[in-house]
């Protein structure tokens, strides 16, 4: 069966469609599990992030592949089918290349999704849903991502949604950042990295909050920041002027109900996907709430220079993804002539078993016939190999000698 690459991602569907098909990075063992049961597919990895929810499968049934992200979703084969793509083969491994390398990023080059990669097929590997071709396949996908960013210029000044997301508010939002108080909702990755980039811009005052205070505490201790509770958003939003949230829940986390009675500016970017902030709450006078997709021009911004970067990186995934179907192909190639090989065994044994078997029913000693049928055998197969054993012997052939000691484990006497 071919290897599969499928799903959506920013170039293909909005953000109204991506936040409905997220596979929960806390069952991905369920999801994996019910691929194994119903779709038989036994090698698979998930990756689901804030632009892409991808599978990565051996499959031969696109339709099958289709249905299972529908059941999973809830969601009709017409919501999703024209915003799916799908990769077979050679195609599909420089897709998760590409992927890994972050060249297929809305960040063109953008370091998370490496990281990204590796937790998804970490939790492939916990679910059991990789098998010798994904391991092989996924250690050349992480290995080729760390030499593109070791040797092309991909890597030299990294960027991310998240500074996207400052440079975003840095041109937009039109406040005097030093009378300005940050509200980050979430305590991941996605928020670190936004601190990162707000680090040496003098604010009035940031605030972290976050359902487990513990983690988000943490965090704030490398930023001199404030920790509170999910639980108090509506009177903390009321003393912010500035809110950048990235949480992983499914639900939003802040309602047109918090906001509605605010009488001064606000200014929103909601980065998660599925969204943590209710759309309704753009219809609140005062605020600005802005979506990841919303950044796609401020990102296009910083793709000038990095072009000739990602040119060479296809060059050395081209190369790599190449390697790894001459792999493939050798392992059907392996497995044909393994097959050829036993059939050729196996009528051997037959025609001495029949010929056994007559002598048997002839009245003839028994243990003479089972010496005749092991002697007979054993003549047949070692035949051949001797013949081309010698020929190769008379024409200096030496390689084709040690290699018949590899593969047949004999021992070297040394003469």
């Amino acid at each position: 069966m071919p290897i599969l690459a499928c799903g959506i991602n920013h170039k293909t569907a909005d953000i109204a469609l991506r936040e409905k098909v997220v596979f929960a990075q806390d069952k991905l063992a369920l999801y994996l599990n019910d691929l194994a049961t119903h779709e038989n597919i036994c090698e698979a990895v998930i990756l689901s992030t804030c632009n892409r929810s991808e599978l990565y499968c051996v499959a031969d049934d696109i339709n099958a592949v289709i249905e299972w992200f529908c059941r999973q979703h809830g969601i009709t084969r017409n919501e999703i089918e024209s915003s799916m793509y799908f990769y077979h083969d050679l195609d599909a491994v420089q897709h998760i290349m590409r992927v890994s390398c972050g060249l297929d990023s809305m960040v063109l080059g953008e370091s998370q999704i490496l990281g990204q990669m590796k937790d998804a097929f970490s939790e492939s590997c916990a679910a059991g849903s990789v098998g010798p071709l994904f391991n092989r396949l996924f250690q050349q996908v992480l290995g080729v991502a760390k030499e593109v960013r070791t040797h092309t210029a991909i890597g030299a000044c990294p960027v991310s949604v998240s500074s996207a997301a400052v440079n975003f508010i840095k041109q937009t939002a039109g406040i005097p950042f030093d009378q300005a108080t940050l509200l980050l909702i979430g305590a991941g990755v996605t928020i670190d990295l936004a601190l990162r980039h707000f680090k040496h811009i003098p604010l009035k005052k940031i605030i972290i909050a976050n359902r487990n205070v513990e983690n988000a505490t943490l965090l704030a201790q490398k930023y001199a920041a404030e920790v509170v509770n999910l639980t108090v958003l509506p009177t903390v939003l009321s003393e912010t002027d500035i809110v950048i949230s990235a949480t992983s829940g499914v639900m939003p986390v802040v309602t047109k109900a918090m906001i509605e009675e605010r009488n001064k500016p606000l200014f929103m970017i909601d980065i998660a996907v599925p969204r943590d902030i209710d759309i309704r709450v753009s219809e609140c006078e005062h605020v600005s709430l802005y979506s990841i997709d919303d950044l796609k021009e401020t990102i296009q911004q910083n793709v000038s220079g990095r072009e000739h970067a990602a040119e060479k990186a296809d060059e050395m995934i081209k190369q790599k993804s190449l390697e790894f179907m001459a792999w493939l192909t050798s392992l059907d190639k392996v497995a044909t002539t393994i097959r050829a090989y036993r059939k050729q065994v196996e009528d051997l044994c037959h025609t001495e078993l029949v010929k056994a078997k007559r002598q048997l029913m002839r009245g003839h000693d028994p243990s003479e016939v089972i010496a005749s049928f092991a002697h007979a055998l054993t003549n047949k197969l070692l035949h051949t190999p001797s013949v081309q054993l010698r020929q190769a012997g008379y024409e200096g052939r030496l390689e084709v000698l040690q290699l018949a000691q590899q593969l047949f484990a004999i021992p070297d006497t040394g003469t």
